[in-house]
């Protein structure tokens, strides 16, 4: 930092001059022109002209206050409304005493009087009010993050150990806060976006932190730190946070989630406070309606057991703790069902913690993203099954594979499958990619480009949990695929609910417009199967057949088949 002060203290700093005597105007030229590079304006107006045409950073105004056009108070207001110039210190000059105290309200930091006949004290100031100027902006640096312009991590646990010595009995409480999926709005709108984004829900959070005598930091990337008087209703602050980054953004829509924890011992160290307020954030996953959640033991607990999970994800992978088990999918269009194809779903048995399910493990690796490394790791073994299959049986058996939401930013994703099928040696044709319905989100356009590439590469796209989602018929009029797959808690009260009845026969009725394949998957009875044969689907997938079982078992259903076997 010395070293960084020193280069700038080497720099011909600017001044400017606003003075509309012309006379006064020169003598405070010609006493700071040996040392500084000097612009001069006859009014305020002129001077916010300069201001915003130079090229050159200026360093100081020595601001008249009576002048014409534009007086130093209306100009003295305009500048501090603009985040780049308000920290161009102003020493103003008066020879009147009752303008200095408005003149300090309105943000100058010294004066000088007339008249300008004392050299060496004018030369002072200036160079001392540029000095404390520029040892603010470098200890600022230092102390805050260059992206969102909150505090680091390390100078935020300063902060709060200072304001813990001062405020010793009172109720205080550490929150982290995150943006949900930024890494997603950063891919698709751009890096330079997702900073903005960053440094506005940053903004947000300081003047909240104003309100509640507290302070905030950023963690890192997308979570911050908040640390402040206790409030009565976390929901409401949370409510209140949301709608003023809402009205900050203009109409891009983001959720954030907020871990809490009450602070109860001030020697607690400060990273031990972080941590627990960061476990009970993580724990929040897109499929909970609280968004805010408190710490407690139990909390603690499940936190825990979910970051080890992220922790163990890669170990897990090159280990191959995971296996992917298939649920066979028949055709009952005939008057027997036969072998349609498979669904491809994971299954991870931990070392120490057992079977894990994947309504735990999916979940949280989507929110994190993580679910990538576990995608791939499941259309790899797919193929390669698809492949025995084909070596031992000499048939065909496609299986259809998950492809998150997150998978569908990555411009390679086509790229990606090609080669991963043509490794296997099989078709593009033999792989179905399973897209969940609300992953498409608002980004159809984009969505519907990653579609049509893998099309074009021979690969089949499925529609996954129709109707679980709020823009069903938009994604089926805006996509182009060729299996529509019900969502399979129609399937569940098929039998008992009437309007549930009739949605199922709508879908059968889109499907058959669209001549697409029709799917409904989650059939554990009969009766079920046989409405749905009724009303027109062709693929059944269910533990009316079977539960997911492990390749070994699934050949069962190809035996069954193949009168060689």
């Amino acid at each position: 930092m010395n070293q960084r002060k020193n280069i700038i203290h080497q720099i011909k700093r600017t001044v400017l001059i606003v003075e509309d005597e012309f006379i006064n105007r020169e003598i405070l030229a010609s006493y700071l022109e040996e040392n500084y590079d000097v612009l001069k304006a006859n009014n305020g107006l002129e001077a916010l002209h300069l201001i915003h045409e130079s090229l050159i950073p200026i360093s100081l105004i020595l601001l008249d206050i009576n002048m014409p056009i534009m007086n130093g108070f209306a100009f003295l207001q305009e500048i501090k409304k603009e985040e780049k110039y308000k920290k161009i210190p102003v020493i103003v000059l008066t020879g009147e005493k009752d303008s200095e105290l408005e003149s300090l309200n309105l943000g100058a930091v010294d004066f000088i009087s007339k008249p300008y006949n004392m050299k060496e004290i004018i030369l002072a100031r200036v160079r001392r009010s540029i000095e404390l100027s520029e040892d603010r902006m470098i200890i600022q640096a230092a102390e805050r993050d260059e992206r969102t312009g909150v505090y680091n991590s390390h100078i935020f646990a300063e902060y709060v150990n200072k304001m813990d010595r001062y405020n010793i009995d009172g109720k205080t409480d550490m929150m982290v806060i995150q943006i949900e999926k930024m890494h997603l709005f950063s891919e698709l709108h751009g890096h330079e976006r997702g900073y903005d984004a960053l440094y506005l829900f940053a903004k947000v959070l300081k003047d909240m932190a104003l309100k509640c005598d507290g302070i905030v930091g950023n963690y890192k990337s997308e979570y911050f730190m908040m640390y402040l008087n206790r409030q009565k209703d976390y929901k409401k602050f949370f409510r209140e946070v949301e709608e003023r980054f809402d009205l900050e953004m203009q109409g891009l829509t983001f959720k954030f989630k907020m871990g809490v924890y009450h602070v109860e011992d001030k020697i607690e160290p400060v990273e031990s406070r972080i941590r627990r307020a960061k476990l009970v954030c993580d724990e929040i996953i897109n499929s909970n309606k609280d968004k805010v959640i408190i710490y407690d033991n139990e909390r603690q607990k499940n936190a825990l057991f979910r970051q080890q999970l992220v922790s163990d994800l890669k170990q897990a992978i090159s280990e191959h703790q995971f296996e992917v088990y298939y649920q066979p999918k028949m055709n009952i269009q005939g008057d027997t069902p036969v072998l349609s194809s498979a669904e491809a779903l994971i299954r991870w048995n931990h070392p120490e913690l057992g079977f894990i399910s994947p309504g735990v493990f999916i979940p949280l690796f989507e929110e994190n993203g993580d679910i990538r490394l576990l995608d791939r790791v499941v259309w790899q073994e797919a193929a390669r099954q698809i492949r025995r299959w084909k070596d031992i049986y000499h048939r065909t058996i496609p299986v259809s594979v998950n492809v998150s939401r997150v998978d569908l930013f990555d411009p390679n994703i086509a790229k990606t499958f090609k080669e991963i099928v043509d490794e296997a040696e099989i078709s593009p044709h033999d792989m179905y990619l399973e897209i969940t319905e609300s992953a498409y989100g608002n980004e159809t356009d984009q969505i519907e480009e990653i579609v049509s590439k893998l099309r074009k590469e021979g690969f089949k796209i499925e529609v996954d949990d129709f109707g679980s989602g709020y823009s069903s018929l938009n994604a089926i009029t805006s996509l182009t695929f060729d299996v529509l797959k019900l969502d399979m808690q129609f399937v569940k009260t098929l039998l008992t609910n009437e309007k549930t009845y009739n949605m199922v026969k709508i879908v059968a009725e889109i499907a058959k417009f669209l001549n697409v394949m029709l799917v409904a998957e989650g059939v554990e009875t009969k009766e079920q199967l046989d409405i749905l044969k009724k009303l027109g689907y062709q693929v059944i997938q269910g533990y009316y057949f079977s539960k997911p079982v492990r390749a070994v078992d699934f050949e069962k259903f190809i035996k069954k088949e193949d009168k060689t076997c």
